[in-house]
């Protein structure tokens, strides 16, 4: 499948090109496991318009037994007028008929259409899990919840009204004009001879419908990426009184949106106009040229009655065709940009197969042996790391330093595999990070990311959402830990403790309890969207807790300190040396405080490593550390 994707965050990704080819094959794979819902639907349409076409004929019959008993006898019209009640209660009787097998035909093609939405919107969210911070950085939130979710409705349109009218259509035409044909086969192709020049008139309406259709959509996708960002960062624009502007400039996507769906609304009126006059032509010519042979006598008035019922039976399939015509294409517009979106590829994958497990605390006494090796990384071609080779020992608590930009919280991101680099390796234990389990390597590190981001939970919830992967994600082989996070605070007899406990510990352990006292609800208290109701530094430490509770053999603190203070922040330290024995740590951060207790220190500066060592030895070498360390001393000075 042709495709191209981009690990560049900053230009937008160049999503999947899918041919017309390969998306008819999709769709079609999509229909094929449903078939069965659909042929039944398609027997219900067959039985609904094989009853409702048996009604023209009875009609006709009716109105020529009535013709024929002009002048009859008492007796005789007696006789007529029992046939014709007799051919009442049988159009009845076919009306029930073709209504509740008209039901079930819409349920059964409605319930396939509702089963494929629901397998493509699971499949779609399935294959967005699976995509890197590349793909999410680069491309609107809006967009992605468009695709999400009005073009996935728009195929289960596709699939669901499409079918149900085109094989409506399609069996109506056969039977209706078999019959007419059986009747009269010149009348029959006056009704058809003008359909070739109007379905030929019909090729450009549709060919503008189509791509006014992907415009529309595109809109409405920037519209909704407008609106996930302002109401995202509300407290920014409140603050610098900015909603006016906003305010205008969503207009303007609203009016751009308005205007791009009135030329779409045109394009679909200029449809449904010449698909009424298809289906009214026909009627047309049955009424010039049939009721001049009903006058001549070469055609019985209940002929006419039923040639004209036929045709008048199949103006409705016709008109349906229009509306038809607008989901087809609709449908195939948001399939095209669902396509975009499934079939591209992460830049990061999964070994699969050929993964080789992470050693484990049993094959080895320390855990979290990091190295790498001649590391580059770029993003769109611009270098942010250039060849980095460093070795942390495993236990080892170390700290990443460096001026901002020089690309600090891209060298964890790499050893997350959150990125992987553009050359080098990097090795956990030994294991080069592409042949470990993708899950199982994110599942033993605890990664507190510079920005720290909570879920609209409660406070419980957010600290053991890493906890519950853990315990209920069967594809990971590591289990949730049940042994206390720090021994001096106590386990049972077994040396275990219950979950609730553990949380309890690294509550404490991240000096939340004491936030915690403060709220009614200790650790049932919601939080806000991303956490909004709780303070910079709550929601650092929030976070913390969280990495803490998944015992992981590595930790990183992206600058997670950074709205703490100091003495909460060595409180935090204390605590994480005693619990990350036998663990490695690392440290990102512009406070130089607490580095004197951490084993090495490596100074990065625009990408490159130009200094490793202890706090004490990098400020008696007189390097960038020892001027960043001078320059913090001498601005706390001021501060304070």
């Amino acid at each position: 499948m042709s495709q191209s994707s981009s690990s560049t965050p900053t230009s937008g990704p160049r999503l999947a090109s899918v041919s017309d080819r390969e998306r008819r094959k999709i769709l079609w794979g999509y229909f094929k496991r449903y078939r069965g819902l659909f042929a039944a639907g398609a027997i219900f349409l067959l039985l609904t318009n094989g009853l409702a076409l048996a009604i023209p004929q009875q009609l006709g019959d009716a109105v020529q037994l009535m013709r024929d008993s002009v002048g009859a006898s008492a007796e005789q019209l007696a006789e007529t007028r029992q046939q014709v009640i007799r051919a009442a209660m049988i159009i009845i009787a076919l009306a029930i008929g073709a209504g509740i097998a008209r039901v079930y035909s819409r349920t059964t093609i409605f319930n396939a259409g509702r089963h494929i939405e629901f397998d493509l919107r699971n499949e779609l969210y399935t294959h967005l899990a699976r995509l890197t911070p590349s793909f999410f950085g680069s491309m609107p939130t809006g967009d992605i919840t468009s695709r999400v979710t009005n073009d996935v409705t728009y195929v289960r349109l596709l699939f669901a009204i499409a079918f149900l009218h085109i094989v409506n259509a399609i069996v109506a035409y056969t039977i209706g004009i078999q019959r007419m044909v059986a009747l009269d086969l010149g009348l029959t192709l006056w009704c058809l001879a003008p359909l070739p020049l109007l379905l030929l008139g019909m090729r450009s309406i549709i060919r503008a419908l189509f791509e006014q259709t992907k415009r529309v959509q595109a809109e409405l996708s920037n519209m909704s990426s407008r609106v996930q960002e302002n109401l995202s960062g509300v407290d920014v624009i409140k603050a610098y009184t900015l909603q006016d502007r906003e305010i205008d400039d969503y207009s303007e996507l609203n009016t751009t949106f308005y205007e791009e769906n009135v030329k779409l609304a045109r394009i679909r009126a200029m449809l449904n106009a010449m698909i009424v006059l298809i289906a009214n032509v026909g009627t047309l010519v049955v009424l010039v040229v049939g009721a001049q042979r009903v006058i001549a006598g070469t055609m019985e008035l209940g002929t006419f009655v039923e040639f004209n019922g036929y045709v008048v039976a199949l103006a409705f399939p016709t008109i349906a065709l229009g509306w038809v015509f607008a989901v087809w294409h609709r449908g195939l517009a948001a399939f095209e940009r669902i396509c975009e979106v499934s079939n591209y590829e992460p830049d990061v994958a999964d070994p699969g197969d050929l993964a080789e497990k992470l050693p484990t605390a049993e094959e080895h006494t320390a855990l979290g042996h990091i190295e790498f090796d001649q590391v580059n990384f770029a993003y769109d071609g611009s270098p942010v790391l250039k060849d980095i080779s460093l070795s942390i020992p495993a236990g080892s608590t170390v700290a990443i330093v460096g001026k901002t930009g020089s690309g600090k919280s891209t060298l964890v991101k790499l050893l997350a595999r959150l990125y992987d680099p553009t050359s080098g390796q990097i090795r956990v234990d030994g294991v080069p990070l592409p042949q470990a389990p993708l899950r199982e390597l994110r599942s033993e590190i605890g990664f507190v990311p510079q920005e720290p981001f909570l879920f609209s939970m409660t406070i419980g919830q957010n600290i053991r959402f890493g906890l519950d992967a853990l315990q209920f994600d069967e594809s990971l082989t590591r289990r949730a830990p049940t042994a206390p996070l720090i021994e001096r605070l106590g386990s049972g007899t077994d040396g275990s403790i219950s979950q609730q406990d553990r949380i309890d510990q690294a509550v404490k352990i991240a000096a939340l309890d004491g936030d915690l006292e403060a709220f009614d609800k200790g650790l049932d208290t919601l939080v806000g969207e991303r956490g909004v109701t709780l303070s910079g530094g709550q929601k650092q430490r929030t976070t913390i807790a969280r990495a803490l509770l998944t015992d992981p053999r590595i930790l990183i603190l992206d600058d997670a300190l950074a709205s703490v203070d100091t003495q909460t922040e060595r409180r935090i330290l204390d605590q994480l040396k005693e619990l990350m024995h036998g663990r490695t740590s690392i440290l990102i951060t512009h406070r130089f405080n607490a580095l004197s207790r951490v084993d090495c220190i490596f100074v990065l500066d625009q990408g490159e490593l130009v200094e490793q060592g202890t706090h004490d030895a990098l400020v008696e070498k007189g390097g960038l550390y020892a001027e960043m360390y001078a320059r913090q001393k001498l601005r706390e000075q001021l501060e304070s």
